[in-house]
């Protein structure tokens, strides 16, 4: 069976725990979703015909390993045959030293470090932890590893990411710089398609393509 040649994804970002609620930096722990977001999150999903026929015809769901995650893939995948599959690849970001800090607090102790996060996201790595380059790198790559072992054509591929995971992925759907991440993560729950060829796929993995 020749190898899918075109691939629709749906792009979920996750739904906020407790600590994002109260504006600590909320990466790699792991938290149960807040109050009532979970079923604001359906609401969203079932609300689009579009969404709705897509899902559909949907066979896989990919996520990472938080709880949060897991929850909200089965909430896209609804009640169908549709499998998820989990991948310590499509984790949240590691944020080390600053997991579980109040960002006024990050911003008070180190503002220029934190400026610095700001304006260029991509450059600045908590200590032990990873930058938002590197999580684009390891959540693209994960994802382009499944895609390209699909069978048929037109394969719809749902993908659950906690925000900022989400973030720095919708960037490079978008074609837009990863400074842009900000500005992305104020939104709701959200659910987006988005095209991907074959070649673009092959393009990435093998020349690491990206958004400076």
């Amino acid at each position: 069976m020749p190898k899918a040649s075109h691939y629709t994804i749906l792009l979920l970002k996750a739904c906020t725990t407790s600590w994002d609620a109260q504006n600590r930096l909320c990466g790699v722990s792991d938290l149960p979703a807040a109050e009532g977001v979970l079923e604001e999150l359906e609401s969203v999903v079932h609300a689009s015909t579009e969404l709705r026929s897509l899902r559909d015809d949907m066979d896989l769901v990919l996520c990472g390993p938080s709880d949060v995650s897991m929850a909200c893939a089965r909430v896209l995948a609804g009640s169908g045959d549709v499998k998820i599959k989990v991948a310590e690849e499509l984790g949240e970001l590691n944020l080390g030293l600053w997991e579980g800090v109040l960002r006024d607090n990050l911003e008070d102790r180190f503002p220029s470090v934190y400026s610095q996060w700001t304006e260029h996201p991509g450059s600045v790595a908590p200590p032990d932890g990873e930058s938002l380059e590197m999580v684009q790198d390891r959540v693209l790559g994960q994802l382009f590893k499944n895609l390209l072992k699909l069978k048929s054509d037109n394969q719809i591929v749902g993908l659950v990411l906690r925000p900022y995971a989400w973030g720095v992925v919708k960037c490079w759907l978008d074609q837009r710089p990863l400074s842009e991440v900000w500005g992305y993560l104020q939104a709701g729950a959200t659910v987006e398609s988005f095209s991907l060829d074959r070649e673009t796929v092959e393009a990435h993995r093998s020349r690491k393509t990206k958004i400076a």
